[in-house]
Formats: C-alpha cells, structure tokens, sequence
C-alpha cells in the first residue's frame, strides 16, 4: 500500500516531521517516515553524506544534505511514526476509492479493514458511491 503525501494536514504531524516538511518538502518526509518511523535515526554531517547513503536512496541526495544542514552530527534521535498522518492518508485514499470505483468490501480486502470499520470511514468523509452502484428505489 503507498500512501499519497498530498492528503496530509501538515498539522497532524509531530513538531520534528513538521520541520523537516518545512526543509524537505512533505513527500520526502513521509517517504522517511514510512522507511525509519518509529526507529532511532542518525543524520551525517554534509561533509559525510553520500549518495550510498540509506536514507539517499529513500529521500534523495539533495534531500538528505538539506536535513544534514540542520540536523548533520546529532546524537541518534527517534523519528516519529506520524500515524494520525498516515491514518488521514489511508482514509482520504479509501474514499477517493470508494467515489470512483470500488465497493466498501473491496477496501476492506484491500486495506485489511472490517468492511463495518470501512463504512465508518466513508461516513465521517462523506463518501458516496458513483450513481450506477446505488441501489435503485423499489418503490
């Protein structure tokens, strides 16, 4: 499952994410998040970055030497798993999803959600289904 940056408040996220949004951009940020969230990371000084380096692969070299800027040579710190972010992202995808072309059975299946916890989901977004998957009115 990918998740779509563009559908982040920004205001979900932790103050440290928020900062690097700010340097990086919200798609790298979440790009890190989603490889080291929840881990104790460790940003090289700008003389030590390369492109070998793990998180240039993840973010991209020009990325990472703007977090080495700020960040280069400080003691471990633990990244945040933003899961209110995530959480917003996930449900924006199930009832973007849900307008266009799939049925709440099938996020479920697909998002290894309760299709009840699924209908939850598209209530509180106000999601309704493409006109030809609407019940017709028997009466």
């Amino acid at each position: 499952m990918t998740h779509r940056a563009e559908a982040i408040s920004t205001e979900l996220l932790p103050p440290l994410l928020q900062d690097f949004e700010r340097l990086i951009g919200l798609e790298p940020t979440m790009a890190l998040v989603r490889h080291s969230g929840g881990l104790r990371i460790y940003i090289p000084r700008p003389e030590r970055v390369t492109a070998d380096h793990i998180f240039a692969h993840v973010i991209g070299l020009e990325n990472l030497l703007k977090l080495a800027e700020v960040y280069g040579g400080e003691s471990h710190f633990q990244l945040p798993k933003a899961e209110r972010a995530l959480i917003q992202v996930r449900n924006a995808r199930i009832a973007q999803a849900y307008t266009t072309h799939k049925t709440a059975r099938e996020l479920a299946v697909e998002y290894h959600l309760t299709e009840r916890q699924v209908e939850r989901i598209l209530a509180a977004a106000g999601a309704t289904a493409p006109e030809d998957r609407r019940q017709a009115v028997l009466f």
